[in-house]
This record gives C-alpha cells, sequence and structure tokens, in this order.
C-alpha cells in the first residue's frame, strides 16, 4: 500500500517546483556510493544558493556605491558579479553541509514546520552576520541614507533567504515532513528571482548620474583678487603634535606663537592632509586612502573597501592613488591657475610625490630630506610667492615602522630637527612660515599651528586654506569651513573654485613608488 499523506505532499512539493525525480529519492540513497545523491544535492543546494546570491548582492554593492560614489555601469556590474559569485558559493556550501548534517544524522530530521524554520532562521542568520562584520570592517561609520538603506536591504536578504534555505530544506525531508508549511503554500522561486533582479536593476541607476561631463581642459574660471605681495611658505609635517612641537625649543623660538589645532576629520594621511590643503571636507576633494582598487577596464579607483572584503582586495589591481582621483585643487595650485608663481613638493595626489617616495628607497628621513632640498632649490631658483612641502618622515617613524623605543627616540629627534633647520633656511630667504602638524594615525595629541607672524592660539586645520587665500589677495569659498587667521580682512567670499580639470588616469602603476609606500608601512 504507497503511504498517501507522503504521497499527496510529494505531489505538493513537485506542484511547487520544489521536487525533481532523484531528490523524492534522495534519503534513500547512500550519500558515499550513489550518483544520483550527489547530483540532486548539488541541485536543490545550488538552486537555493543562486538565489541566496542575487539578494546578497543587494547589500553588498548598494553600501559600496554609495561610499564610492560615482562607478561606472561596468564597475558596478563587476562588483554584482564578484559579490554574486561568493555568495552563491558560500551559501551552496552552507546548504550541502546542513543537507549532509541532516543526512547523516536521522535523529536531527526535520519533521515539524518549526524545525524547518528553526533550521532555516539559523542559517540566515550566520550569512546575514557575515554581511553584517563585512560592513563594520569599513574605516569609516556609514552615513544616515547608507546605514537606512544598508539595514532595509539586510532585512530583506533575511527574509527571502529563509525562504529559499527553507524550501531547499523541504525538498530533502519528504520523507519527515508530512505537509507543506504556509510559508511554501505558493510558489517562491519565480517571483523571488524577479524580485531580486529588479532591486540589482535599480542599483545600476546612480551610475546614470555619475557621468563625467567636465571639459579635458577647462580654463580657470575667473576670480576677483586683491594685490599681495606676501611671501608665504607652508610646512606640513605628518605626525607632529603640540606636545612634540614644544618639546623642541629650537622649532618653538622660530615662530611668533603656536596654538592647538583641531585636526581635519579622516582616517587615512592623504584624506586628512588634501583637507588641509584644499580646505574643502573629503566629500568634496574625493581623496579617502592611500591605495586604491580598480576593477580590471574601470575608470575609478575605489578607495572605500571593508577590511573583511578579501575576495574584492584579491580579485581586483590595487594601487596609489594618482593625482585626478582629487576633484579639488590645492589652493596654491588656484593660486598658479592665476598668475602667482608657485613651488610645492611631496603633496598627496600629485605628481612630485611619487619621485620623492620612489627616491627615499625606504628610507623615511630620505624622503623629508629629498622633500626638502627640492623646495630650497625652487625657491632659489623660482622664486615663488608661494612655497609649500609635506613632510612625513615624523609619523613614518613613530606610527608605521617596526622600531624599538630607542631607535624610534633617535629617529624622531633628527627628523624635528631637520623640521626646525627647514623653517630656518626658509625664514632666511624672506617668508612668512605657517607649520600645521597633525597626529598621525592612531596616535594620540592635538595638532599645531604656529606662524611667524601673530596669529590665535588656537585654531582648526581646515583654517590654513583660507589664510593662505587672504595673504594672497585671494577669495576663499563657503566651501571652506575654516576661516583666515592671518591679521587681513578676507575677500568676500565666492561659491566654489570649481572641480579640477580632468585628466585621464595613468593606466600604468609606478612600480617603485607603490614599493617604497610598502616599506614606509603606509600599506600593508
Amino acid at each position: 500500500m504507497p503511504d498517501r499523506p507522503v504521497d499527496l505532499l510529494r505531489q505538493q512539493l513537485r506542484e511547487r517546483g520544489y521536487l525533481s525525480h532523484g531528490i523524492e529519492r534522495w534519503f534513500a540513497l547512500d550519500p558515499w556510493r550513489s550518483r544520483a545523491f550527489w547530483l540532486e544535492l548539488l541541485t536543490v543546494a545550488a538552486k537555493a544558493g543562486l538565489l541566496v546570491a542575487l539578494f546578497a548582492v543587494l547589500p553588498l554593492v548598494a553600501v559600496m556605491l554609495v561610499r564610492n560614489h560615482p562607478l561606472t555601469a561596468w564597475e558596478t556590474l563587476a562588483l554584482a558579479l564578484i559579490y554574486g559569485v561568493t555568495a552563491f558559493a558560500v551559501s551552496t556550501t552552507l546548504l550541502i553541509a546542513i543537507a549532509l548534517v541532516l543526512r547523516l544524522r536521522p535523529e536531527l530530521a526535520v519533521d515539524t514546520p518549526r524545525a524547518l524554520l528553526g533550521i532555516s532562521f539559523t542559517a540566515s542568520a550566520l550569512l546575514t552576520a557575515a554581511i553584517g562584520w563585512w560592513w563594520t570592517r569599513f574605516p569609516a561609520p556609514p552615513s544616515w541614507p547608507e546605514l537606512l538603506a544598508g539595514l532595509l536591504l539586510i532585512v530583506v536578504f533575511f527574509l527571502m533567504v529563509t525562504v529559499a534555505v527553507s524550501a531547499a530544506l523541504l525538498s530533502f525531508s519528504i520523507y519527515e515532513l508530512q505537509r507543506v508549511p504556509a510559508l511554501h503554500a505558493k510558489p517562491r522561486g519565480m517571483p523571488m528571482s524577479i524580485a531580486a533582479t529588479l532591486l540589482i536593476a535599480v542599483l545600476f541607476i546612480p551610475t546614470y548620474f555619475a557621468q563625467d561631463t567636465r571639459a579635458s581642459a577647462a580654463e580657470p574660471m575667473q576670480v576677483v583678487t586683491r594685490p599681495a605681495a606676501a611671501r608665504v611658505a607652508l610646512i606640513a609635517v605628518d605626525g607632529l603634535t603640540l606636545d612634540v612641537f614644544r618639546a623642541n625649543p629650537a622649532l618653538g623660538r622660530a615662530f611668533a606663537g603656536a596654538g592647538a589645532a583641531t585636526p581635519t576629520p579622516g582616517r587615512s594621511s592623504p584624506e586628512r592632509w588634501a583637507s588641509v590643503g584644499t580646505g574643502v571636507p573629503p566629500a568634496l576633494h574625493g581623496v579617502r586612502a592611500v591605495e586604491g582598487i580598480r576593477i580590471r577596464g574601470g575608470r575609478h579607483l575605489i578607495q572605500s573597501v571593508s577590511a573583511a572584503d578579501v575576495v574584492l582586495r584579491n580579485a581586483a589591481h590595487r594601487e596609489p592613488l594618482p593625482p585626478t582621483v582629487r576633484r579639488r585643487d590645492y589652493v596654491w595650485e588656484v593660486f598658479a591657475g592665476r598668475g602667482v608663481p608657485v613651488a610645492a613638493v611631496n603633496w598627496w595626489t600629485t605628481d612630485s610625490q611619487s619621485l620623492v617616495f620612489a627616491a627615499a628607497q625606504g628610507d623615511a628621513l630620505r624622503v623629508d630630506a629629498t622633500a626638502s632640498h627640492m623646495l630650497l632649490s625652487a625657491m632659489n631658483t623660482a622664486k615663488p610667492q608661494v612655497a609649500t612641502v609635506y613632510l612625513p618622515a615624523l609619523d613614518i617613524i613613530l606610527n608605521r615602522l617596526p622600531l624599538d623605543a630607542t631607535r624610534r627616540l633617535a629617529l624622531s629627534v633628527r627628523a624635528i630637527d631637520a623640521v626646525a633647520a627647514l623653517v630656518a633656511d626658509v625664514k632666511a630667504r624672506g617668508y612668512d612660515v605657517i607649520l600645521i602638524g597633525l597626529p598621525g594615525d592612531r596616535q594620540s595629541g592635538s595638532g599645531v599651528l604656529a606662524c611667524t607672524f601673530p596669529a590665535p592660539a588656537a585654531a582648526s586645520a581646515y583654517d590654513v586654506a583660507p589664510t593662505l587665500c587672504a595673504l594672497e589677495g585671494f577669495p576663499a569659498t563657503r566651501e571652506m569651513p575654516g576661516r583666515s587667521i592671518a591679521n587681513i580682512v578676507e575677500l568676500p567670499r565666492i561659491a566654489t573654485f570649481g572641480r579640477r580639470a580632468a585628466r585621464a588616469e595613468a593606466g600604468k602603476v609606478n612600480d617603485e613608488y607603490y614599493q617604497s609606500l610598502k616599506s614606509l608601512g603606509y600599506i600593508r
């Protein structure tokens, strides 16, 4: 006599698309000898894994688009493929593992709808937790739009994965479960696939609003300036805090006053110092990291990547940031574009930095020495009205290189003495000097802002750019949150200096520069 409840259940499952001919005999087959067993197991697990992958792509790609806007359609598609394939492999493997445990441990049989949903919820929670862990490993917390969109898509992912996993388990359990749970009263596979496909298509909408329409050689916008003859030099020292500054008497005596400086926001040196030089927040200048990840055939460098994203880091090409990633000019580049003689050395995302770092060959003190020599040579020959240099040796010594305490102290003293000597040389050439120091990565303490002219005791690192504008007779912009600390009346602010003129990004990475960044501890 046939088992009528099981026959009825089999018919219901077949009508809903959960059964094939082979899976009906799944639990009766020997898993170690039957080819049909493995074929049906892989087929059902792959079907469920494909649905899981489609919905896993949604929160992963959405977060990457918010953090790395703009991306092209190809870059968005590549991210979807990378994350989709990874999610498919992980979810399919998890389902196979669950099915094998249920097959080899009969006491764990799924014989009630409650047990079915319990296992499904557990599997969904594991996959959702993996996405949550990936999300928390970004270097910066999410914005409110990203947080809301990400949470909504993760909830959708959890619910849809529960349906997909329980459907797969239901297919594996027809001889234990005597009825179809209400959750699967109707076919779910096709509607879920259509919904996931439509939602993924929505992710491509931002790519159509991210077209770069800048002219390849745009003329500088006209700016009303005030005649100025001030000769000013900006010396930026990474890793220099107010306490370290005060510990060197020779450095302190070179300035009329010095005070604490509130650092600009940012979790990387390029991000913080690009804010200092441009005067605008990272959201406007677009510099976020030391290096970026370029998808093969893509035009943009992806700078914001989760530390847990091993797949993307290994699947794409890593390279230092080129100058073209910066969307705003440094203020001295604004000056130079309007006829002011300028000398700038070693700032992040500029052409000169790769030359300086590559010439240093992994020696932190040589980076500063090379940059200082280039600056003084330019001052001797070109007589610039504005001169500036970025000196990273102190940050490298204190925060990046694995040194014992004695050697770290000796090298840091040499680095500070070299800064004091440079300040003296610059002053001897008739320049007013602005010294800005910021704590390095994972370094405590406040920044320092020192000037050879009278200035307030406390300021912000954002004040540097408006101060340079005031000294050179240029208006600051309303994009700049800082103010001038020079005893000069500011010109009325303008809206913006505009974006940088577009240039094609270099396709070939300067390997010597990249290896130098690694040897100096910027890249791990």
